[in-house]
């Protein structure tokens, strides 16, 4: 792809420079104060000072023959560029020490207008950032900023989803963003991606892999908007599933095939030990259900997410708020069961209360990288605490204390139920060993001999990923 060859050639230099924003190009003008070399090569300089932009492709020193003439019209259309440009770069800074680098496309792709390139430009330098954790992001870096666009230009719902989460990016940033544009990517991403899975087309297989993983952060849009319905979280969970079941359908070696299974990396987890961690209230609330009672045969469903919830603790416990314990928060509904997920959409107290302390955890994610998963605990923790009522109230003292408070470290206290809990000092330990292919009940996935090859009788995934249950409903909730 022409595109993804430019970005590839740019990446490298722009990532020193601070460029305008994208706008359209000013019709063609014959350049007279050009520079020495676009004067030899007889091309249009734009005359940027101290390196045109054509000599700063090119890597070349840029000289000019005389300094350019002073203007009068500076202080007006010129003064207006700059004003917008220091107003974008003044935005991101609110949000982030780190910088947003901004360039202008060479080109514009068919079917792409102003705002589409835009947004695509700055996927590729900011946006793509969002799924690159400090475990991953050695791994997941060039996927995200290459391989996915390259994917999005063969598969057009793919590409919506990136317009729809660079979008939702942009607004977060406080950054000039159409709300009609914003919301009109957002419908075309939900009806995309379902057409992509109920039609299973074989060609849009390896599209779909990040598509799913994209969708969770665009469907977490509604968790920041006004009329958010009470339990989105039951909904926004069968988004996750839909990674859940990958792990499910599809063999490591078919997502190392499709160029992108180091965007599904997850913290290994043992779960026997993670057990240990568990809550004694929350463990007393499965192990006390008997033989004859209402919710017996759901006992092995609750205490399997509870070990996954246990890992939780462990992590938060033995090495306090970091990388691994933001992943293992984030990916937490990608490992349970569907059998659960059936049980908390139905409202099951149990499982909503499971729900609730899970949120609590998603408080604590303050990573500007994981921007989309900002606002998504309080209001969620307060309704399943209504909805609940006295006669749970002793199981949901957390979820209530972390609703109240803001501090982080108050937070981790009280999860942990120790007021002299403090941050541990960072131990350097390797991110590597955490940056790992796992399957769903948290164990690293080991490779067979002639990796890529699929076992012979395998049903195609093709056929088996449109089975993603509930998904038409979350969709239909969105594109209304």
């Amino acid at each position: 792809m022409v595109f993804v060859t430019i970005m590839r050639e740019e990446s490298t230099h722009v990532q020193t420079m601070l460029e305008k924003p994208y706008h359209q190009k000013r019709p063609h003008r014959k350049s007279r104060t050009g520079c020495r070399n676009c004067k030899t090569r007889k091309v249009k300089c734009d005359e940027a000072r101290p390196s045109c932009r054509n000599c700063t492709l090119r890597r070349e020193n840029c000289t000019y023959p005389t300094a350019p003439p002073s203007s009068k019209s500076d202080s007006g259309s010129t003064a207006i560029i700059r004003s917008s440009r220091s107003s974008l770069i003044s935005n991101c800074a609110k949000r982030s020490s780190a910088p947003v680098f901004l360039t202008e496309p060479l080109f514009r792709p068919s079917g792409k207008d102003e705002t589409d390139m835009r947004c695509l430009w700055f996927y590729t330098h900011k946006t793509h950032e969002s799924f690159a954790s400090d475990v991953t992001k050695s791994s997941v870096t060039e996927i995200l900023q290459f391989k996915v666009v390259e994917l999005a230009f063969q598969a057009p719902f793919l590409m919506d989803i990136l317009m729809s989460l660079t979008a939702q990016h942009m607004k977060y940033l406080n950054m000039p963003i159409s709300e009609e544009r914003a919301l009109a990517y957002r419908e075309r991403a939900f009806r995309g991606y379902r057409h992509a899975i109920e039609t299973a087309n074989p060609g849009n297989f390896n599209a779909l892999l990040p598509a799913s993983l994209f969708m969770c952060a665009v469907a977490s849009t509604q968790f920041r908007e006004e009329g958010t319905p009470p339990l989105y979280i039951l909904d926004w969970i069968l988004v996750w599933r839909g990674i859940g079941m990958i792990f499910d359908l599809v063999r490591p070696e078919t997502m190392y095939e499709a160029g992108v299974a180091a965007l599904f990396s997850r913290p290994p987890v043992d779960i026997n030990t993670a057990a240990l961690h568990i809550p004694n209230n929350l463990l007393y609330m499965v192990t006390s259900i008997k033989p004859g009672d209402e919710g017996f045969h759901n006992v092995d469903t609750y205490y399997d997410t509870l070990k996954f919830l246990g890992a939780l603790y462990q992590e938060l416990s033995e090495n306090g708020y970091g990388p691994v314990f933001d992943l293992r928060t984030i990916t937490f509904f990608t490992f349970v069961r569907d059998e659960f997920v059936e049980l908390a959409r139905e409202r099951r107290p149990r499982a909503l209360v499971i729900v609730a302390h899970y949120l609590a955890f998603a408080k604590t994610i303050r990573s500007e990288t994981s921007w989309w998963m900002l606002g998504i605990a309080d209001s969620q923790i307060d309704t399943i605490c209504d909805l609940l009522g006295d006669p749970w109230a002793s199981l949901l003292g957390v979820p209530r204390g972390v609703a109240a408070t803001e501090d982080r470290d108050a937070i981790a206290r009280i999860l942990l139920n120790n007021s002299a809990w403090q941050p541990p000092k960072p131990d350097g330990m390797s991110l590597e060993k955490y940056n790992k292919i796992v399957d769903n009940s948290g164990v690293e996935v080991a490779f067979p001999v002639g990796l890529g090859q699929v076992t012979t009788g395998q049903q195609p995934v093709s056929n088996r990923i449109s089975e993603v249950a509930g998904l038409e409903d979350l969709v239909n909730m969105a594109i209304r």
